[in-house]
């Protein structure tokens, strides 16, 4: 009898160090809707957890996922924060208040086009698109690299062209809306359905372009440059250029959800995006990080050279942009972009 009186006991006390190590786990982890790449997240994850301490279990997703997400979950969210998404996102979320405010003391010498006043939202550099070419299967043609935009509508680039759909990508807004700027309105979307003739499909994320160049599916693409490098350095044949009238940009936005019950961790995770690691960790990876005087591993030292853009007409413009692009180029999406993009309008619509 004592000696099953003492099995329980060992059982019990067992349990009860069990649940508080589970609980104390749980405790220094949060949650968070990530829009890198899959492998930039994971990177970052890792190395935020090495730096603060705070475990964070990402859910990847492209920008327009998380939108969808955070619209159908407000006012209660299934993350924590969100790392990565545009600044339509950012600044709408904002306005509808979704948004923890948090002025965070590690981005007080930061430029303030990195984030907002009432620190609702920070963004973590900038990222843009490039135009993607595969070098072997290029120099098979006999074919350079395009110099100029308006090389690409050349009928022998017919069917040899991916790039990103505005309904699930970021990335692809905002291209569109760098062509609508570059060009003006009217003519943008003249050159866009010059170029969707040689487009083969559009896919449902703003880095599967540079895989299917890199890995010789099509000669070129108009995609994300966050895998670049890696890919790159993986060994594929990619090239990638900067045409003579520049490239978009966009920044990658950071915020605290609304409600969390991890708040003084995800301060933490905050508080460590503005320093002075952080940006070097995201400058390794390609990014221009928001901390001057740091190199990106991409582009150098050099400042790239940006498309003029007024994000604000972006930001207040989205809708119009996405319904005339769905009418000219929905049917040319992959069955994957297709299904992603109806279920999100789905949730939107039953909202």
């Amino acid at each position: 009898m004592k000696y099953r009186l003492k099995t329980l006991v060992s059982i019990i006390i067992a349990f009860v160090l069990a649940v508080s190590a589970d609980s104390l786990f749980a405790a220094d982890s949060i949650n968070a809707y990530m829009g890198f790449s899959r492998e930039v997240n994971e990177a970052l994850a890792k190395r935020i957890q090495e730096k603060t301490g705070v475990e964070v279990k990402n859910i990847t997703l492209s920008w327009g996922e998380i939108w969808a997400r955070i619209k159908t979950e407000a006012p209660r969210f299934n993350a924590d924060m969100v790392l990565s998404f545009g600044a339509s996102e950012a600044i709408n979320g904002a306005k509808k208040g979704y948004y923890e405010s948090y002025v965070s003391p590690a981005w007080s010498d930061i430029d303030n086009a990195f984030k907002s006043p009432d620190g609702t939202y920070y963004a973590l550099g900038t990222f843009s698109f490039l135009l993607l070419g595969n070098k072997k299967k290029l120099a098979e043609k006999g074919y350079g690299m395009p110099m100029s935009y308006k090389e690409l509508l050349d009928p022998r680039w017919k069917g040899q062209i991916v790039m990103p759909s505005i309904r699930t990508s970021g990335t692809a807004f905002m291209i569109t809306y760098s062509f609508l700027q570059l060009y003006g309105e009217k003519k943008g979307w003249e050159y866009l359905e010059a170029l969707d003739r040689n487009i083969v499909f559009y896919t449902k994320s703003g880095n599967a372009p540079t895989d299917l160049v890199g890995r010789g599916e099509y000669l070129l693409g108009l995609g994300a440059d966050e895998n670049v490098l890696k890919r790159i350095n993986d060994g594929y044949p990619l090239a990638w250029s900067i045409p003579v009238e520049g490239i978009g940009y966009e920044g990658n936005y950071c915020t605290i959800l609304k409600g969390t019950k991890k708040l003084t961790l995800t301060k933490k995770v905050m508080d460590y995006l503005g320093s002075q690691d952080a940006s070097t960790f995201l400058a390794s990876m390609g990014y221009i990080p928001p901390r001057p005087g740091i190199p990106s591993a991409l582009y150098g030292a050099a400042k790239p050279n940006f498309i003029d853009l007024d994000h604000s007409w972006a930001v207040n413009n989205k809708r119009k942009v996405v319904k005339i692009w769905k009418s000219k180029f929905m049917m040319k999406e992959t069955a994957k972009a297709k299904k992603v993009g109806d279920q999100k309008e789905a949730k939107a619509a039953s909202q």
